[in-house]
């Protein structure tokens, strides 16, 4: 197959093309014009297209001769609005592109679990948890993300494309930093929150292993990826104090910290009339349910329908940053 990857340059997009070209695909990689340095494993095998989704006059010749869409690019780093307003307008640009070019009718999306709402009654997340409504005081990543995927699902609805949205958990491997999931670091100490939860991890090649098949596959529908691992915050936190990332692990009980996260709101509700500038989002008790709450993850849908596999990278000893 012929299959269009746009963000192919980051942590997931360049092993998503790797894998792809390992697997005897041929590869369009989209390329910011910014970019220099190009992943030595795949740039002499891939179509290397350099457009940025934002600012590129005309887009509708990415798709000629293409078979699928893997859209990965989003903004992950910013201030204010811009993460925002630069992940849903690239979209938006790229797929009117591809309503107006016409030739590509199947598109895989990265989604992310931050689009759930972790402050409704689950145990378990799956596929049909409740989704967030009210995006006020929640990550602007999380927020990106939903209207990301809202705004995907109208276009391929009204075109009556093959829509696969694959929402990875908490990316982890070679090349990503650890994730904020798993605690707080302060200095030589790192508070575990939760400590004995489940962790939503993916390993990086894990997660590109999921968005090949469902290229290849072109099934319809919504798919988490989540390990099989079971690793909880203390292993992981345990591992990167193996690491030498830090000295000291300090167990943090989940409710505990709710209760100063509500605490911290309150207080600052009082003091923001002076001044008080806005809690870090761990203090935020909405955004803390949505890093920490302890849950299970049921991944058998993308297992059976997707026939992915979670191999056990933590397992193995892969190092977590």
């Amino acid at each position: 197959m012929k299959i269009l990857v746009t963000g192919a340059t980051g942590l997931l997009g360049s092993r998503v093309v790797c894998q792809l070209l390992d697997k005897g695909h041929a590869v369009r990689a989209i390329v910011r014009p910014a970019s220099r340095t190009l992943p030595a494993d795949w740039r002499d095998r891939a179509e290397i297209v350099r457009a940025d989704l934002l600012t590129t006059p005309v887009l509708q010749g990415l798709f000629d001769g293409m078979d699928v869409v893997i859209h990965l690019a989003a903004a992950m780093r910013g201030t204010g609005d811009d993460p925002f307003a630069s992940t849903t307008i690239g979209t938006e640009r790229l797929l009117t592109a591809m309503q107006l070019a016409g030739s590509v009718r199947c598109i895989v999306l990265a989604g992310s679990c931050s689009v759930y709402d972790y402050s409704s009654p689950i145990q378990v997340l799956n596929e049909e948890s409740t989704l967030l409504t009210n995006t006020y005081n929640i990550d602007g990543y999380a927020a990106a993300k939903l209207e990301q995927e809202r705004l995907t699902r109208r276009f391929a609805e009204e075109n009556q494309w093959t829509l696969t949205v694959l929402r990875p958990g908490y990316i982890y491997g070679p090349g990503a930093g650890p994730a904020a999931v798993a605690g707080l670091a302060l200095g030589r100490l790192f508070l575990v929150v939760a400590p004995l939860s489940r962790l939503r991890l993916t390993h990086v090649e894990n997660c590109a292993a999921a968005f090949v098949n469902a290229a290849e596959k072109r099934v319809a529908g919504t798919f988490n990826i989540i390990d099989d691992d079971g690793v909880t915050a203390w292993r992981y936190a345990g591992r990167l104090k193996i690491r030498g990332r830090r000295c000291l692990r300090i167990p943090v009980p989940y409710h505990m910290g709710l209760v100063t996260a509500h605490l911290a709101k309150c207080i600052h509700r009082v003091l923001q009339p002076l001044g008080i500038r806005r809690l870090p989002g761990i203090f935020n008790p909405r955004q803390y349910r949505a890093r920490f709450r302890p849950l299970d993850y049921d991944n058998r849908l993308a297992r059976d329908r997707l026939a992915w596999a979670s191999h056990p990278f933590f397992e193995a000893g892969c190092d977590v940053t």
